[in-house]
């Protein structure tokens, strides 16, 4: 008999693979459904970014183990990326690091800071992969509370200053999964200080920094001193279309970023070079795509948000990304309980809140991320 780590005994069980499980069964059954679960967007990536590929993949100098460190090219088309969007300078050589998605990067960055005890400070409600992240690391987890009454941002004063000493790494992430809201920039540079009181890394996942409507969201490298601390996440996943090719980026300071390279060079081997070839060509010539993405996207946000209005749904959250956050009706008592009955009566597929930390119950979110023809379905 095998025996599991006290690591994977302590982690949860990882909410997506719950989901896909129960679509498993309505599949094996036959039943069809809408699956609103996971921010896999339904559209296809850029034209060009698929002909990259195809003509790159054949290169022999692609089909040779990728440098750690991402081609020069890509760096460099990041970095002029980002002073476009955001007015900030980046050193293509020591602050940007591509990554095999973002996702990996955030979860290995705990490896190069937390020693056994060490905290980590996860929003609750937030993306699952942060907790799984401080557990393998060998850290303690706290939840900062994100509530409605403050705006689902996290209230730094309500952290012990026991917890605040032992802090290691905090995670933040706005536009946020799975709230929505935006932060602004006041909230930002109180972050900043913080972090750089209390000596805490600040991992910044800013993987849906292009799926607004109207308020363009902020970088934290945009606030004085946050090179100081912070090093962001970023994905072509969502603001691409490009999930499955599995790439993204980590910037800011170069310590931090260093420190995450040295974690990756002991666990993988790089980028496949014609997928860093595909994101050297969207970040270069897709500007058009990416404008057209959000008008999509907010089509299907304004007619789900009504929709719900409609039918009754109150303290609906849906700022930016693709996701709709909202209270789900006082006739259920848990999110759990709503999300079956979505599955059983309706074979819908929506998140329960739980699934995001104990804070998120009383919510349902909801990914539209199937054409609007689908959606309509869901209020047939």
């Amino acid at each position: 008999m095998f025996e599991l780590s006290k690591k994977i005994k302590s982690l949860p069980p990882y909410l997506f693979a719950e989901i896909d499980k129960k679509k498993r069964e309505l599949k094996e059954k036959g039943i069809n459904f809408i699956d609103l679960s996971i921010g896999d967007p339904d559209l296809a990536a850029p034209k060009s970014v698929n002909k990259v590929l195809s003509s790159t993949s054949k290169l022999k100098e692609n089909q040779k183990y990728a440098m750690d460190q991402g081609k020069d090219r890509l760096r460099e088309s990041i970095s002029k990326w980002f002073n476009k969007r955001f007015k900030v300078s980046l050193d293509k050589n020591k602050e940007i690091l591509p990554l095999i998605g973002s996702k990996e990067g955030l979860v290995h960055l705990p490896l190069g800071f937390i020693n056994n005890g060490d905290y980590v400070l996860i929003p609750s409600p937030g993306y699952p992969g942060y907790r799984g992240a401080a557990i393998f690391a060998g850290g303690k987890v706290h939840e900062m509370p994100l509530i409605e009454e403050n705006r689902f941002l996290p209230d730094f004063k309500k952290i012990p200053l026991a917890i605040k000493n032992k802090t290691k790494i905090m995670y933040l992430n706005y536009p946020n999964n799975p709230t929505t809201v935006l932060a602004s920039l006041d909230f930002l540079k109180e972050t900043v200080k913080f972090c750089a009181k209390y000596g805490i890394v600040l991992a910044y996942d800013n993987a849906y920094s292009e799926i607004y409507f109207n308020e363009k969201p902020h970088s934290i490298l945009e606030v004085d001193g946050a090179r100081e601390v912070a090093i962001e996440f970023h994905s072509l996943s969502k603001t691409f279309c490009m999930t499955g090719y599995r790439i993204g980026w980590a910037c800011g300071n170069s310590f931090l970023v260093n420190t995450l390279l040295k974690v990756k060079s002991n666990i993988d081997s790089g980028i496949f070079g014609a997928v860093q070839e595909t994101a050297i060509n969207a970040l270069e010539n897709e500007t058009p795509y990416v404008k057209e993405l959000r008008k999509i996207f907010k089509d299907r946000r304004d007619f789900f948000v009504n929709s719900l209005k409609d039918r009754g749904f109150k303290q609906i959250y849906s700022d930016s990304t693709f996701y709709v956050w909202c209270r789900i009706p006082v006739d259920f008592k848990s999110s759990v309980e709503f999300s079956k009955y979505l599955i059983e009566e309706k074979n819908i597929i929506a998140t329960p809140g739980i699934g995001f930390g104990k804070h998120g119950e009383g919510f349902i979110r909801f990914a539209l991320t199937v054409d609007k023809s689908i959606l309509k379905k869901v209020f047939t």
